[in-house]
């Protein structure tokens, strides 16, 4: 079976030349087969309209709203790219990812995700992704992307490319948040994103007792004395929901909100 790469106005279409035939020469596409792990219905329906309607060689054979179901579906269809979302009920994403890369190696996984690319694209990358997406991008570039990826490609943006490049040339010390474990990480961001111990801990699959002592070991390890200062910092750095950041920000700047190391250049 040869492969070809075709290129059209849009896309880049990979195909295989199937039971060649003399009769008609027809060339015989193979679709690219994508299992969506997002917990919104409106992204399922468009994605998969889209799909349907611009008829650009993409083929959801799976869609599933939380971890559980995406290992099982996972170890039960067969895909070509995986698409998932950062934050979705159940186990954790990262906790999600690593398994994938584990269990399927060869499947290629793209995080597509409405939280802040410099604060997760690197860490997610890290952990085995093949890319990272914003949601508030184009679904065309969408459709770019999962075509990089099927390629064997990295589907990242030049900004996430360059601080990737510029990390690895520099021998900086590391900002202080990298410094956290993936699973404090998630906590920090979490909770700063105005969620409860409870809320964090139903969404992490733990109890509020764990995530309470995460808590503690995430302001020891920052330096902190409470979580409004552990707030200010993640929404300083974009770590957090954009949307309940600029909420938040104004909130904390009216109030003229001042921390120990916030004109220390951290």
């Amino acid at each position: 079976m040869t492969l070809y790469l075709i290129q059209d106005a849009r896309f880049f279409h990979r195909v295989q030349y199937q039971n060649h035939d003399t009769q008609d020469g027809i060339f015989s596409m193979k679709k690219i087969r994508i299992i969506l792990a997002d917990d919104h219905d409106l992204l399922h329906e468009c994605l998969a309209t889209l799909a349907i309607r611009d008829d650009c060689g993409i083929q959801f054979v799976g869609n599933v709203k939380n971890g559980y179901d995406l290992l099982k579906v996972v170890r039960n269809v067969k895909c070509d790219i995986i698409l998932l979302d950062i934050i979705m009920p159940g186990p954790d994403s990262l906790d999600i990812l690593k398994t994938l890369k584990i269990e399927f190696p060869h499947i290629p996984v793209l995080i597509v995700s409405g939280l802040p690319e410099d604060g997760f694209a690197v860490r997610y990358l890290k952990a085995g992704a093949s890319g990272y997406f914003s949601k508030e991008r184009s679904f065309d570039e969408l459709f770019q992307s999962i075509r990089k990826v099927f390629n064997g490609q990295t589907a990242i943006s030049s900004s996430i490319s360059k601080k990737m490049v510029l990390k690895a040339l520099q021998k900086e010390t590391p900002v202080t948040h990298e410094l956290l474990s993936d699973r404090e990480y998630q906590v920090m961001c979490l909770m700063s994103s105005g969620k409860t111990l409870s809320e964090v801990a139903k969404e992490l699959c733990l109890s509020p007792k764990t995530i309470s002592t995460y808590r503690n070991i995430i302001l020891e390890k920052m330096g902190w004395k409470n979580n409004a200062q552990m707030m200010f910092y993640c929404i300083s750095h974009g770590l957090c929901d954009p949307h309940f950041q600029v909420k938040e920000l104004i909130h904390f700047q009216a109030k003229d909100y001042t921390v120990p190391w916030a004109n220390k250049g951290i």
